[in-house]
This record gives C-alpha cells, structure tokens and sequence, in this order.
C-alpha cells in the first residue's frame, strides 16, 4: 500500500466550489493510475464534487463473508452517502440515496467519474446485475 495525494472539487458551506487536496491509500501498483483518474476529473469540466473519498479499508464485503477489494487497496468509493449501495430486492445496505441529476453529489452513469474510471479499465458497481454499489470503483472487477 501507497499513500498518494489527489486534488477534487468540493463545495463550502456558501454553495461555493473550491479545490483541495485529500489523501487516499491504495495498492502501490495502481497508484499512478489512480492519480490519472482523479486527475481526469479534476480536469473535467464537469467539476465534479468529491466530498468524500476512500480506497484501502481492511474489511469484508458488505454483501458475502469474503475480503472486500478495498482490503487490497484495488477499490474505491465516491460520496457513499449518496451514491447507495442497493440489493436488487431495493434493500439499502450502504449509503441513503442516489440522485443523479438531483443531488450534485450523486455520480450519473454518464458524467466524468464513471467515464474516467472506465478509461483506465475499472468497473463501476452501477453497472453490476446482482445489486448496484453506485458510490464503488474496482480494479478487479466486482
């Protein structure tokens, strides 16, 4: 594991958008690769808020008994709060909502998060079948 430092956009409590960098803990193979991603969306016109941020979390997955990628530092989650993680009998099992369009911290399946992260071979837990974990990033896939 790596430490690295990314810059993301955030609003202060005026509704304004400022800069600042935060720290987040990843795999050390995959830490050029995740400065590039943030990066992208840093970049993006878009600007988009990141609120919250978090990789490396020695844990097991919220849904099953095994490791969570996140115990590898292979996985990241965007603004938990509102990008839910959701069984596809509609149970929340991580978060409180998804808004996209509607909260501006929501990720759209569209916009440059989900967009940047796809570039660089990750998959987004929007796309899964079996449940949606709209706020999770994973380099190995589920």
């Amino acid at each position: 594991m790596v430490g690295i430092t990314i810059k993301v956009w955030r609003y202060n409590s005026k509704g304004e958008l400022y800069s600042i960098q935060v720290s987040l803990t990843v795999n050390k193979n995959l830490q050029n690769d995740v400065k590039a991603i943030f990066n992208e969306i840093y970049e993006s016109e878009e600007k988009f808020p990141i609120k919250s941020v978090g990789a490396y979390n020695f844990r097991k997955m919220a849904a099953s008994s095994g490791l969570s990628h996140h115990s590898y530092g292979t996985a990241i989650d965007i603004n938990p709060d509102e990008n839910y993680m959701i069984k596809k009998d509609k149970t929340i099992v991580a978060g409180k909502l998804y808004q996209p369009g509607k909260n501006k911290y929501s990720m759209p399946a569209d916009g440059c998060v989900v967009k940047a992260f796809k570039r660089h071979g990750w998959i987004w837990g929007g796309e899964w079948t079996s449940s949606k974990d709209y706020m999770h990033f994973s380099f190995l896939g589920n």
